[in-house]
């Protein structure tokens, strides 16, 4: 049905520039962020490939075990989130595994503030802040037919594919 791929970025060395567009500002987290955060994810993901979203899913948000706010990049334009990459560390997994990894995920851009280079520059923000807290190096997962090019972006910024995943349906009698 369709292809994902994990990609890795092996080093946090060299990390390119990119600034945000002009009349955007990265800020800290705070806890009435949360759900216009989530909302902007939503918006900017309706058109993807399975896709669906309720309150349900708002909560599992709120309790994901990697939830921390403190490594989120978002990006505003006044009271409006535009975009935003939601980085982590698992901890538990980098010690069972011996490494310093940090995840750049949930990388998501509203339709207004497309193709002007803001994911491009939240994830390199995301990337130094990984750096700052000890992270050698970076990963993340992409829908391989993503229709905003994310592939393309996140080879532009180091990362290359180390797993392809692929979806597959039968239909059951």
């Amino acid at each position: 049905v369709t292809h994902f791929a994990d990609m890795l970025r092996p080093d946090l060395d060299d990390i390119p520039e990119a600034a945000l567009p002009a009349g955007l500002e990265v800020r800290p987290v705070m806890l009435e962020h949360y759900r216009a955060i989530w909302e902007a994810e939503v918006e900017a993901f309706q058109d993807h490939w399975g896709a669906s979203f309720d309150e349900k899913d708002y909560q599992r948000f709120l309790d994901e075990p990697t939830f921390g706010p403190a490594l989120w990049r978002i990006a505003w334009d006044g009271d409006q989130v535009a975009g935003q990459v939601r980085s982590y560390i698992d901890s538990p997994e980098n010690e069972e595994f011996g490494r310093r990894r940090g995840y750049a995920e949930n990388i998501s851009v509203r339709r207004p503030w497309r193709r002007q280079g803001l994911a491009r520059a939240l994830l390199v923000e995301s990337l130094h802040a990984l750096k700052r807290r000890g992270m050698e190096q970076a990963a993340l997962g992409v829908h391989f037919e993503n229709p905003r090019q994310a592939l393309q972006l996140y080879e532009s910024v180091g990362f290359g594919v180390v797993r392809m995943n692929t979806t597959v349906r039968k239909p059951l009698d």
